[in-house]
């Protein structure tokens, strides 16, 4: 019985080797058994790495510190040659070493033949494996060139922006406001500005919206320049750009300082600046016929001499136009001044349970300003002080008052100048 398992033993593993398919499997794996072996037992085995990349940016400080920097350094493999445990350097690959430029001797810009050195970035082998070679060079060439950085504000180019006839594209400041550019002196000192250029779509915008743009970088004539070797601290910004419908209105400016019933049309007023172009929603801008831009302070005024506003629109309109001042002239040739004494002082708009008693006498030196005719027939008898005591704080003391000068019956005389008169408060008990 045993003699017939032997045989049946015999000949199962005859026939196992009968096949082709497994004894290709079994040669390999015995091959790479011998192999592995082989290795161990060869201390100082010479080994290859490939595809090792050189490293720009190791030892950086070498050169940085006198203001320099590598100029369009090349995208660059090489191969290490090794030698060590066989163990080791059988399981080494080129993320285990850094391949990069001794700086030492630079000192200036210009190019140079650097040689390339090799470390390992481990210490995990760091005495059994040594480098033996850079391969295929152990030089390269390597240019450098001074430094510079410089701050730009961002200017924003709408130029792309579609909207119709009768609107207007306005951009927000961008986020962020100014970048800081580094890179060769030579390419920095062509950059005249830092536009932004909005990435939109090809349609046409009657709403507002929030875009992402990116830089470009022009030169003196506009022209936009490759980035090269610059670099900036930010690659693009947003920007939130106001959509308004515009339209242009004329322009009104109102008086402060003279009485109620006085005529203004006898000023004869001219503007430097009749219309304006302002901006807005459509519900905004679709109702207004006219818009007042500011007030002119008759209190001011001197016949002859020209006065200035700063244009001011109501809110949520859009100056489009950008106008700031408007410069306004009086026709006013028939016009002259005189200036009087004002004994005629009155108190008015009390509040209750208040007592205020003027105590100035009179309001000397009053200056007038009128038509000619009128004036010259106007007396002080004619003329009120008017203390308007509804702004007197209710608090017993001595206060000082503006008063506004009145000429009952007259459209066309009034007081310039800042007039004011001494009271007393007596508040309540």
């Amino acid at each position: 019985m045993a003699k017939k398992d032997k045989k049946e033993a015999g000949g199962t593993f005859e026939k196992i080797f009968a096949d082709k398919r497994f004894c290709a499997v079994f040669s390999l794996f015995a091959a790479m058994v011998l192999w592995g072996i082989v290795v161990t037992l060869q201390p100082n085995t010479e080994w290859v790495i490939s595809n090792v990349k050189v490293s720009w940016d190791y030892n950086t400080s070498a050169y940085s510190f006198r203001g320099l920097d590598i100029i369009d350094p090349p995208d660059m493999s090489v191969k290490l040659k090794v030698v060590g445990d066989g163990n080791v350097v059988s399981r080494l690959t080129a993320s285990d070493f850094i391949v990069y430029p001794d700086y030492s001797g630079v000192t200036n810009a210009g190019t140079y033949s650097l040689r390339l050195e090799a470390k390992r970035s481990g210490v995990s082998f760091a005495d059994s494996v040594n480098i033996i070679e850079v391969m295929p060079s152990d030089v390269v060439e390597v240019t450098f060139e001074q430094v510079s950085s410089k701050k730009f504000a961002v200017e924003v180019d709408l130029s792309e922006l579609k909207t119709p006839d009768d609107y207007f594209p306005d951009a927000a400041l961008p986020s962020p406001q100014e970048v800081t550019l580094r890179g060769p002196k030579s390419e920095i000192d062509r950059v005249a500005k830092v536009v932004a250029k909005p990435v939109l779509a090809d349609q046409v915008y009657t709403n507002s919206i929030l875009a992402t743009a990116h830089l470009e970088y022009r030169d003196a004539d506009g022209a936009v320049l490759e980035e090269g070797n610059i670099t900036a601290d930010a690659e693009q910004v947003e920007i939130g750009i106001n959509i308004y419908k515009t339209k242009k209105v004329p322009v009104k400016i109102e008086y402060t300082g003279l009485p109620s019933n006085y005529d203004t049309a006898q000023l004869s007023t001219q503007l430097s600046v009749n219309e304006i172009t302002i901006g807005g929603t459509p519900e905004q801008i679709d109702p207004v016929t006219e818009v007042t831009v500011g007030f002119i302070d008759m209190t001011k005024f001197e016949p002859g001499v020209p006065m200035t506003i700063n244009v001011q629109l109501p809110e949520g309109l859009v100056n489009v136009d950008n106008v700031q001042t408007i410069v306004v002239n009086f026709n006013t040739q028939q016009f002259d001044s005189k200036t009087v004494n004002v004994e005629d002082i009155r108190v008015i708009n009390v509040q209750t349970g208040v007592q205020v008693t003027v105590t100035t006498d009179v309001i000397s030196d009053v200056k007038l300003v009128g038509e000619k005719t009128e004036l010259e027939e106007l007396s002080a008898a004619n003329i009120v002080a008017q203390v308007d005591a509804s702004s007197i704080e209710a608090k017993s003391g001595q206060v000082r008052v503006p008063v506004v000068i009145v000429i009952p019956g007259s459209t066309s005389v009034f007081a310039t100048g800042y007039n004011t008169a001494l009271g007393v408060v007596h508040g309540p008990e």
